[in-house]
């Protein structure tokens, strides 16, 4: 029973050796006992940019679908816009008195671009945190950070501009672009929109299911009528996401 309990004892203070020099090589691996090698902080590096390319997919989605919500605006003026399931939905064409047309706002694909740009940027800034790295003795230098969006037809393209060096000794290692590629077809249906207030702007009316047809089933619009406006929701056949806007009509 002795040399049982002696050969238990020795099994446990083995287990806290082996613990006590894991340990000791990941506190290694980490503070950088020893010469610091372009190596090791590349390791360091690409946490850091996982960290970076992380955030951007998880703030880019919410400001993306919420511009097909509102009509292409982020920010919505009093007077610009009508709410619907509790989204601000932007009016692209405003009522003319006494006709049927309307006047075209004029909802351009640059200012869609700059307005996701700025506002995700902001978004950034609160997910991004480098400081759990700067606690193990690297010197982290960033510089100006920059969101550039690309709509295309068929995706949404978020690049960013962000000088990053990690500094250790006399060793350094940088890294600035990052960029994510979402599958929304928000350019596609910008040109939906197009099509819509060229029919309204011209003769007052547009008709959905001629322009469906003509388009060989690619886009489901749905026109409503919520007085005295005109709401079209549009989609592509194969993606759930949705770009709305309403017509501004006039109360009879």
């Amino acid at each position: 029973m002795k040399k049982r309990a002696q050969v238990t004892v020795f099994i446990i203070l083995g287990i806290i050796i082996l613990a006590a020099i894991a340990l000791l090589f990941y506190a290694r691996s980490r503070i950088f006992f020893g010469t610091p090698t372009p190596e090791r902080l590349e390791i360091e590096l690409d946490l850091i940019k996982k960290q970076v390319e992380d955030c951007i997919q998880e703030i880019s989605p919410e400001y993306i679908e919420r511009i097909g919500l509102q009509g292409g605006y982020l920010i919505t003026h009093p007077g610009t816009y009508r709410l619907y399931n509790n989204y601000p939905v932007s009016y692209l064409c405003y009522n003319q008195p006494g006709k049927p047309t309307c006047t075209n706002r004029m909802l351009l694909l640059k200012d869609m671009e700059e307005d996701l740009s700025k506002h995700i940027n902001s978004g950034l800034a609160r997910c991004i945190n480098l400081q759990e790295f700067k606690k193990y003795g690297y010197d982290i230098q960033t510089g100006t950070r920059k969101v550039t969006v690309e709509i295309g037809k068929e995706n949404v393209i978020v690049s960013l501009n962000y000088p990053i060096t990690i500094k250790k000794d006399t060793v350094e290692v940088s890294v600035s672009e990052f960029s994510a590629i979402f599958n929304y077809p928000l350019g596609r249906l910008y040109d939906v929109s197009l099509d819509i207030i060229d029919g309204e702007t011209e003769f007052g009316e547009f008709d959905q299911l001629i322009y469906m047809l003509a388009k060989r089933g690619q886009y489901v619009i749905d026109k409503q009528r919520p007085y005295p406006d005109k709401l079209y929701i549009s989609k592509t056949k194969d993606s759930p996401y949705i770009f709305q806007f309403f017509i501004e009509g006039e109360p009879g």
